[in-house]
């Protein structure tokens, strides 16, 4: 029996086919004879993955991502499926896949054996996680430095305007005069340090002269050191005696005396005793005050009528002699003592 010519096409179609799917798919690192462990994980970035990114457990290639594709919940989140092609290898439920950087310029997957109990099952969607690509790492540590760089940048433009304003020719000429201001004084005190020189020449015989004196005083005062020591000690003794002894005693003696005039200061402010009574009643000025007034009634009415007290017959006057003038000064006299309470 002869198969049909378009039979054979077919059959070396169809096998050419298979066999370019099974060599992509070996050369993509699958091997579609072998029983496939297809796991899914949930990215917010899968920067540097691709189709064929290795997966690895401890730095060992375990497999590889075989796809990657949108999430069609709205969020924007990208699923990445990859095989794993050890059979030995069982993930717990809780492992996680992260993307990592394995060198400068390549990312894969690094899968972290978690700590559950259960194990996950093909199919299922692990934890993903990421971490930052060395490009970004060193971004983060150089934007930083940048940043000092341009501020250090910016700080010495503004140091450079800064000295080239001053710089200017009006700058530049209040300099000159800064340092001839300094000149001068420096002259000056010059001048001042030569006519001290002259002034200490002149006067070194005084200086001289002081000089022997203090020396003088002073083996004065090493001569009749022991005479000092004496007096300093009889100092000594006498204001110890004065501190422990007799200030002590007059200190005492003022406090009690201090006390007793305390004591009648409060007794006379108290209205006790004579004084007391003295200060505190004005029946006693007011006495006195009333026999003034009565003592100068009695010495006007002896003006004006001696003969009532006295007689040189022993005959008095019956009536008395009064002037107007008199009489006035009399009522007047009345009307005070009755204004007077």
């Amino acid at each position: 029996m002869k198969i049909k010519k378009e039979y054979t096409i077919a059959i070396v179609a169809i096998s050419g086919i298979a066999l370019l799917i099974f060599g992509v798919n070996f050369l993509k690192g699958l091997d579609l004879l072998e029983k496939r462990n297809v796991y899914h994980v949930v990215y917010r970035d899968i920067s540097g993955i691709t189709s064929a990114s290795p997966v690895f457990y401890n730095g060992l290639k375990v497999g590889q991502v075989i796809g990657t594709t949108m999430v069609p919940d709205g969020t924007g989140n990208i699923a990445i499926s990859f095989q794993l092609n050890e059979e030995d290898l069982h993930l717990k439920s809780d492992s996680r896949a992260e993307i990592y950087s394995v060198d400068l310029f390549s990312r894969a997957i690094r899968v972290v054996q978690g700590t559950s109990a259960g194990l996950a099952q093909a199919g299922d969607t692990l934890q993903g996680g990421s971490e930052l690509s060395l490009t970004d790492a060193v971004g983060r540590q150089i934007d930083p430095l940048k940043a000092k760089a341009e501020s250090m940048l910016a700080n010495v433009d503004s140091v450079l305007n800064s000295l080239q304003q001053l710089m200017n020719k009006e700058a530049v000429g209040d300099i000159d005069s800064s340092f001839s201001s300094i000149r001068d004084a420096l002259q000056t005190l010059a001048g001042t340090a030569r006519r001290l020189d002259e002034l200490v020449a002149m006067e070194s015989a005084t200086l001289s002269a002081t000089l022997r004196n203090m020396q003088q005083v002073s083996g004065t005062l090493a001569e009749n050191s022991d005479e000092l020591d004496r007096t300093f000690n009889n100092l000594d003794t006498l204001s110890a005696e004065l501190a422990h002894g007799r200030l002590k005693k007059v200190l005492d003696e003022l406090a009690t005396t201090s006390a007793e005039l305390r004591k009648i200061t409060t007794g006379i402010n108290s209205g006790e005793g004579s004084m007391g009574k003295l200060v505190k009643n004005d029946s006693l000025y007011v006495n006195l005050n009333n026999a003034s007034r009565e003592l100068d009634l009695l010495l006007e009415d002896l003006r004006l009528n001696p003969n009532r007290y006295f007689s040189v017959f022993g005959k008095k006057d019956r009536l008395p002699k009064l002037s107007d003038s008199d009489v006035q000064r009399i009522k007047d006299a009345v009307k005070q003592d009755q204004r007077t309470p």
